[in-house]
């Protein structure tokens, strides 16, 4: 069960470059004092959380960390960012997925991956240690799709990632944003580099450079991602700048002293921020609903861009999520000023077919056709299935019985393009294609996420929260039901083969390859993931360009990498690698 839990713990290490950007910067000013910066983009959401541990008798420093979704993934190889009060700041941008350089000669922490970046803020004071610490040791797996920024009061900036690292010492400022600096990738291709680059060199280092840096950076909505905190502390004060969502006329100001003096707390970091737009109004929606918080978002007296702002927040945090058709109002309200959107137009038609307008939801989405005739939607697929009419080419029927009352029901989970169920003889019921695979879901009944009392449940490694399980559906397509727990074990050809594996399911990376195998002996490697059955995998080397070309029991495979297994009674999983050759190019 082990590797299926390591997943979660990697939120930030593991996840395409793309899906989170963070901008990161420090430099030095007149009088000596070294500042850090960091605004955190992403995908909005109201769960970020600040969390301090002062100094114990195993300990050097006292610390604070930042994590998304949960205050536990701020003990573990999920942080997100952090200072100790010894002035050492450290935070990540996720880059494109790259192997790690010299991995052969890396080890792996005797504590465990999670604990890495904890010990490097309760340990370390200097860059140079950080430095150290990564040129001896390695994660076992993750942290190979971002970068660690790293400063202290000093005045030393350094880079880690897996293309390798760097330290300036005599640098007046260090700027990193989402390309691999190790790996010499251009920053000309990231916009928010030059601005920070001009606003370092033109201005003095300090706190209104550099919350003017952060507010010219800031996403608010770009790409549909948000700055949905930032952060700028002083490393040799200890002082701390919070703001929320943009907002850089209101701060939170504290200290790493103050927050140490409180002893081991979280702290929700919008709840920090009381008087906020952002902060009340999440609250009255929780509390009083959807229509009732519209009506206080337009009394706002507010800028124009901080209310487009705020309603696509509400959208992206909340309706494309949960489906609550009381938040319909602020959906009409965006596609006022971004109507092109095909997801949304689709989102708004379904909503007011499953309000009973059929005709209208009929409307919205011809008239849409004809507003852009080049559209990639399925205008026929959605059409269909207001008629009541499926894909033939369907193999997965989701049904939800009762709720007859009920006005809007959504599956959640599948990777499908239209996800709503229809009712009928009172069952609601949808009908899908999917791929071969295993997934999990949920319903969404009124924009209240359910499960069913006459559906199988399941209990699994939550993403979001490190070492917690979350209570699912499950349907597993031309795949086991359950998955069972696999050792698969190879015998490589030189001491200092790095072997990874990866496959067709979420516990093999879907060939992506994240999991790395045990070293057991010189020539033996070993991993222990669960599976569902049949399982196709195949092995690369440390850099992932290469296959390994394998047999099995003694038997020539004819040159093969894939393997197949096929059912667990197979006891025998001993894979003899006799020789790596390049991947064939798709093309050829």
């Amino acid at each position: 069960m082990k590797k299926a839990i390591c997943t979660c713990l990697f939120i930030l290490l593991l996840i395409p470059y793309y899906a989170r950007a963070c901008t990161i910067f420090c430099g030095k000013a007149k009088n000596g004092h070294v500042w850090a910066g960091n605004n955190e983009d992403g995908a909005y959401t109201f769960d970020t959380y600040i969390n301090v541990f002062p100094k114990t008798e195993d300990t050097q420093y006292g610390y604070y960390t930042l994590s998304y979704f949960s205050a536990k993934n701020g003990e573990s190889g999920a942080i997100e960012g952090g200072m100790n009060e010894a002035g050492l700041f450290y935070d990540f941008n996720s880059i494109k997925r790259t192997s790690v350089k010299n991995i052969h000669t890396k080890q792996l922490f005797p504590e465990g991956d999670d604990r890495i970046l904890n010990h490097i803020l309760a340990h370390f004071k200097t860059v140079q240690e950080v430095i150290d610490f990564f040129d001896t040791y390695w994660f076992e797996m993750g942290f190979t799709s971002a970068q660690m920024h790293v400063a202290d009061k000093y005045g030393n900036f350094g880079i880690i990632g897996p293309s390798g690292s760097r330290i300036l010492k005599n640098s007046p400022y260090q700027i990193s944003t989402n390309f691999d600096i190790c790996g010499n990738e251009d920053s000309s291709a990231c916009w928010r580099y030059p601005i920070i680059h001009e606003k370092l060199e033109q201005g003095e280092t300090g706190l209104d450079l550099f919350t003017d840096i952060c507010e010219s950076t800031s996403l608010k909505g770009r790409y549909s991602n948000y700055t949905i905190y930032s952060n700028i502390q002083n490393l040799n004060t200890g002082e701390i700048w919070f703001f929320l969502t943009s907002d850089y006329d209101t701060p939170f100001k504290t200290s790493i002293k103050a927050l140490l003096a409180k002893g081991r707390k979280s702290y929700r970091i919008q709840d920090l921020f009381k008087d906020h737009p952002i902060k009340i109004l999440h609250d009255d929606y929780l509390e009083k609903g959807g229509a009732y918080t519209f009506q206080k978002y337009k009394s706002l007296n507010l800028p124009e861009e901080r209310k487009k702002e705020i309603v696509s927040i509400f959208i992206n945090a909340f309706l494309a999520k949960n489906y609550d058709v009381t938040l319909l109002p602020f959906l009409e309200e965006y596609l006022q000023f971004d109507p092109v959107g095909h997801w949304l137009r689709s989102l708004r038609a379904t909503l007011y077919f499953q309000m009973g307008e059929k005709d209208k939801a009929i409307s919205i989405i011809e008239d849409y056709k004809r507003e852009v005739p080049e559209t990639s939607m399925d205008v026929s697929g959605i059409l269909n299935r207001f008629e009541g009419r499926y894909d033939e080419n369907y193999n997965t029927t989701i049904a939800l019985s009762g709720f007859r009352n009920a006005r809007q029901v959504f599956v959640k989970g599948l990777p499908v393009a239209f996800n709503f169920l229809t009712k009928k003889d009172g069952k609601w019921t949808g009908k899908f294609h999917l791929d071969p695979g295993v997934y999990h879901y949920s319903f969404i009944v009124d924009g209240k996420e359910i499960l069913s009392s006459t559906t199988p449940v399941k209990r699994v490694a939550s993403s979001y929260e490190v070492g917690t399980f979350v209570l699912t559906h499950q349907v597993s397509v031309e795949l086991s039901e359950e998955a069972y727990q696999t050792t698969v074990k190879v015998k490589v050809p030189h001491k200092e083969d790095i072997v990874y594996i990866t496959g067709a399911q979420d516990n093999l990376g879907n060939w992506i390859p994240y999991y790395r195998l045990k070293k057991v002996s010189a020539y033996e490697r070993e991993i222990t993931l669960e599976l569902h059955y049949p399982a196709k995998l195949k092995f690369l080397n440390a850099n992932w360009k290469k296959e390994a070309v394998i047999t099995h029991d003694g038997n020539s495979a004819n040159g093969t990498s894939t393997v197949m297994l096929r059912d667990l009674k197979t006891e025998n999983r001993v894979y003899r690698i006799e020789q790596w050759r390049d991947i064939p190019n798709k093309d050829d």
